[in-house]
């Protein structure tokens, strides 16, 4: 599901009368104390999160309000005196309207006039269908079925009864394809748990569980039994019930039972709303009143009826059964479907809904214990903040929250669908790992439920093929090995000699992605007008493992790193230029046996710079903006040295985005996303492209084949070619250095014609 933010979501759920959403600070302690939150669902801090966030998807497909029963513990120990208990009860009247089609619970719950007309137009409505269709009134004796024939009354049940069935089972449609979406599990289980579902509604007992009345469970039971005894009687059995003789009959019992607790049980909880003893009555909206006051109202009109009848009074028993009738009918078709009692059906059905997610759910392939022998005790001390998952790029967009993949791990109970398959999006960023208060490396975490995957063989098919072409070409793009110089073009790069500076290592992004090969010959003639010697060894080279590695096939990735370990140690390499953050990173933490300094193209040329072997001459003219790439930035520390570059352009204006070095914004890239055929609405390039228009540069720079390749595709799909342009920040720095008479003009490739030449 694609989850939209609504910034008007908090006003409207207040509208039903949430009272301090904006309060929460996340802390946890309403989830903590709340007996019926779980470790692995713990919902009153998840449905507030849901609500700050602007959630409306992830909130209309949670079950989770209707599992709250309004104890008022967590009110008790919310720290900054919010109501959690409160905006529950507030979500559950705003889900009721959201699950009617049509329309009618938003208005009875948000307009009095509306509830209270409608009550009392349905009212007048049976009133006058008696005073026009009556039986004859026999004044000589009681006559209630020749005043209201038994048949009328039964159709009319009927009738009643397909009506309210109707709008139920429409509605708790709704509700199932809203929570069960994304969900697949087979038949078999919704029937095997559909004993949840009657359980629950018929005794409510998660109640016994909630709240220092223990007792509250019981009343509601009991008044169920009343209120479903008199439902039978009146609807299945009222050819029995309705008898003008005082001979005895066996519904009489039942009659007399429910109407017993329907009176005592609605009494008892008048008084204690009215005394607001407890914390579930200290707010209580007008549908919390009119169902008691109607079910009461029914229940006494039913008596007085009874006692006319006994009394042998005709025209008070058929005035007070019409009475009768106008309070009991619009209080069932009017408030069991829209109003108050819906929650009597929706609670339980929530419930069933739930266990069927969870049972549906396949345990993941992993399990703790294999995590921690990977990545070590730390992940454990996560303390569920979830800034992780706030900061996360896929956040808004559902494909992966790391709060609950590190959750389900800490806690063993990790799932197939919200560990195993989440992983395989993460674009290993780094955003969560920077700011997490605990100093968990959550992007290693990630990997490791990938490798662990990858050893029992499961792998997306989209990463399958990039994985064999590693092996079968030594890159992941599908280029031929002899086709691995053929982006140099018309330059003349050496082959690499031990007496040689700088060994040159080519990204296979930009050796086979046309858009960063243009990018790339940049820096080939920046080194040449340094005076810097370099080569490269070709051919020869294989992928630096970084795709292998974070995608979690360590055998591929130690094989890549083998390869090349060899091939520099006996080639003579004592330091090597990359272009490519990813490639830096990999040779400096996942190369223990290389002895070579590994050098950054940027960190270089800065270094060139403060020397002044390089001298920016010529003007470049353009309002530019700098991305920081992730693997540079964030997994790195490298910031200044790319802005000190582009500082020293003469007429060059540097400008930054709102999301800058730490903060950047990912492009996508990373961990195998430059390989996913992403959703456009899933593309974080495009995101990032208008950030960069909004500061008013021409010109969006970066110093990373993905990240040119991503933003690039980005342009396109945008349509703002004309507007800006993406360049490698050595592109603009050789426009100054030896072109400063020339604009060296910007490439773009379309996004379809890169997929057809990389995407193997």
């Amino acid at each position: 599901m694609e989850n939209t933010i609504d910034t008007e979501l908090v006003q409207e759920v207040r509208q039903f009368g949430a009272r301090d959403m904006e309060v929460c600070m996340q802390c946890a302690n309403c989830s903590a104390s709340c007996p019926l939150s779980s470790g692995s669902n713990t919902f009153p801090r998840k449905i507030y999160r849901y609500l700050q966030l602007g959630l409306r998807d992830k909130l209309l497909a949670s079950p989770e309000p209707w599992l709250c029963y309004y104890c008022g513990e967590c009110n008790t120990d919310c720290p900054r005196g919010a109501e959690p208990a409160e905006t529950m009860m507030a979500t559950r009247r705003w889900l009721t309207t959201q699950y009617d089609w049509t329309g009618l619970a938003r208005r009875f719950y948000l307009s009095a006039a509306w509830e209270i007309g409608a009550l009392i137009t349905l009212a007048l409505g049976i009133i006058l269908l008696f005073a026009v269709f009556h039986g004859p009134i026999v004044t000589d004796r009681v006559a209630v079925n020749t005043f209201a024939p038994v048949f009328w009354i039964e159709l009319g049940d009927i009738i009643m009864a397909i009506v309210l069935t109707t709008f139920l089972l429409t509605n708790a449609a709704r509700m199932f394809f809203l929570v069960m979406e994304g969900t697949r599990a087979p038949l078999s289980l919704y029937i095997r748990e559909a004993k949840t579902f009657v359980l629950h509604f018929l005794t409510q007992k998660r109640w016994r569980e909630c709240g220092e009345d223990r007792s509250r469970w019981l009343k509601h039971f009991i008044l169920v039994t009343g209120y479903l005894t008199m439902m039978t009687l009146v609807i299945v059995f009222i050819r029995w019930f309705q008898v003008d003789d005082s001979s005895w009959h066996f519904t009489s019992i039942f009659g007399y039972y429910a109407t017993a607790v329907l009176l005592v049980m609605t009494i008892e909880m008048f008084l204690s709303r009215l005394k607001k003893e407890a914390a579930i009555h200290r707010y209580s909206e007008l549908s919390d009143w009119l169902f008691l006051i109607l079910l009461f109202l029914t229940t006494l009109t039913g008596i007085l009826m009874h006692v006319v009848r006994l009394a042998g009074w005709p025209m008070g028993t058929y005035v007070m059964y019409v009475i009768h009738l106008a309070v009991a009918v619009p209080m069932l078709v009017i408030e069991v479907p829209f109003g108050k009692w819906a929650h009597l059906f929706y609670r339980p059905l929530a419930m069933f809904l739930a266990t069927v997610k969870e049972k549906a759910r396949t345990e993941s392939r992993v399990s703790t214990e294999e995590i921690r022998a990977a990545v070590g005790d730390t992940f454990l001390s996560c303390l569920q903040c979830g800034t992780c998952t706030g900061l996360c790029p896929w956040d808004p967009i559902s494909a992966i929250r790391p709060r609950q993949v590190m959750r389900q791990l800490t806690l063993d109970t990790a799932t197939e669908e919200a560990v195993d398959r989440a992983v395989w999006n993460c674009v290993t960023c780094n955003q969560c790992g920077v700011h997490c208060p605990r100093g968990i490396d959550i992007v290693e975490v990630m990997t490791s439920v990938r490798s662990l995957n990858i050893e029992q063989g499961v792998v997306p098919e989209r990463f399958r093929l990039l994985l064999d072409e590693l092996e079968r070409n030594g890159n992941p793009w599908g280029g031929a090995r002899e086709d691995r110089t053929v982006w140099t073009g018309d330059l003349d790069i050496p082959d690499f000699q031990p007496d040689q500076d700088i060994h040159l290592f080519t990204c296979c992004t930009t050796a086979y992605d046309p858009v960063s090969a243009a990018a790339g010959r940049a820096l080939p003639q920046l080194l040449e007008a340094a005076g810097v010697s370099a080569g490269t060894l070709g051919t020869r080279e294989s992928c630096c493992g970084d795709p292998a590695h974070r995608l979690g096939a360590e055998e591929t990735a130690m094989e890549m790193a083998r390869r090349n370990t060899q091939l520099f140690s006996e080639a003579g390499v004592r330091r090597i230029l990359v272009s490519s953050p990813h490639c830096f990173d990999t040779f400096t933490k996942r190369y223990p046996g290389l002895d070579a300094e590994i050098i950054h193209y940027t960190v270089f040329l800065d270094r060139l710079l403060e020397e002044g072997r390089l001298t920016p001459a010529g003007a470049v003219p353009s309002v530019v903006t700098y991305h920081d790439p992730c693997y540079l930035g964030r997994h790195n520390g490298v910031f200044e040295a790319p802005r000190r570059i582009l500082r020293s352009i003469p007429g060059l204006e540097l400008v930054e985005m709102p999301h800058n070095r730490e903060d950047s914004l990912c492009c996508g890239g990373g961990g195998g996303g430059a390989w996913s055929d992403r959703a456009p609405g899933e593309r974080f390039g495009v995101v990032r492209v208008r950030e960069a228009l909004e500061t008013g540069a021409g010109i969006i720079t970066t110093a990373c084949p993905y990240c040119i390749r991503l933003l690039n595709e980005a342009v396109v799909e945008l349509g703002v070619t004309e507007r800006i342009a993406v360049r490698d920040l050595a592109e603009l720095l050789l426009q100054s250095v030896i072109m400063a008479d020339k604009a060296v003009p910007a490439v773009v490739v379309s996004a379809d014609s890169g997929q057809e030449v990389l995407h193997v």
